[in-house]
């Protein structure tokens, strides 16, 4: 059960994909401007890479490594199918409003990265644990940056309007602000994993 804890906590923060794995890069630093359009991509990520990592850990070794990455890919692509019917049941019109990004989202380089390389070679429980550790800490990252750019080019969230213009203007909607907000936030990580890392080597007793 610890394991699994220690699974799920760095997915979440200390081994996040996006702030210390590089991954899925494209839909936060595009995508990811406004509170709405973050929280439709988080889940239509989560409802594709949960069926995704499920089959990929069953099928095990089953499938040579050479096949692997895309087998991943055509699964992702079938568990798309279901993911966007129901995405569009609880915001109707969500696909149209993500255009691109929802189709991009089959090969999210975080989703065929755990599938790939994790699912295959870990129990059920290991996986499920990774899962909803990352997809928690992509989501966090996706939809904490759209709220504070969509705030501070509106006023907004969630196109609500809670305040007064800070930025007014359609710079923090770039994907360049994007980037500069994940350095800031990669680098919080990096040095919150570094103590943790030196924490844990000075509670092992030496020999």
């Amino acid at each position: 059960m610890r394991e699994t804890r220690t699974i799920f906590t760095n997915g979440l923060f200390f081994k996040n994909p996006v702030l210390i794995g590089a991954l899925g890069l494209y839909p936060v630093v595009a995508a990811g401007y406004n509170l709405r359009a973050a929280v439709q991509l988080s889940l239509l990520l989560f409802l594709i890479t949960l069926p995704t990592a499920l089959i990929c850990c069953f099928l095990g070794g089953l499938v040579p490594n050479w096949l692997r990455p895309g087998a991943v890919l055509v699964i992702s692509a079938g568990a798309y199918l279901p993911a966007a019917w129901y995405l569009n049941q609880i915001f109707p019109g969500s696909l149209n409003a993500l255009g691109i990004y929802a189709g991009l989202t089959v090969c999210n380089s975080m989703l065929l990265s755990r599938c790939n390389d994790y699912a295959p070679f870990h129990l059920a429980r290991a996986v499920l644990a990774d899962v909803f550790g990352c997809m928690l800490g992509y989501s966090v990252v996706l939809c904490g940056f759209a709220c504070l750019r969509e705030y501070l080019q509106r006023g907004s969230v969630w196109n609500t309007n809670v305040g007064t213009y800070i930025a007014a203007d359609k710079g923090t909607a770039l994907p360049f602000f994007g980037f500069l907000l994940l350095g800031f936030a990669a680098a919080l990580a990096k040095w919150a994993d570094s103590r943790r890392n030196k924490k844990t080597e000075r509670q092992v007793p030496r020999a």
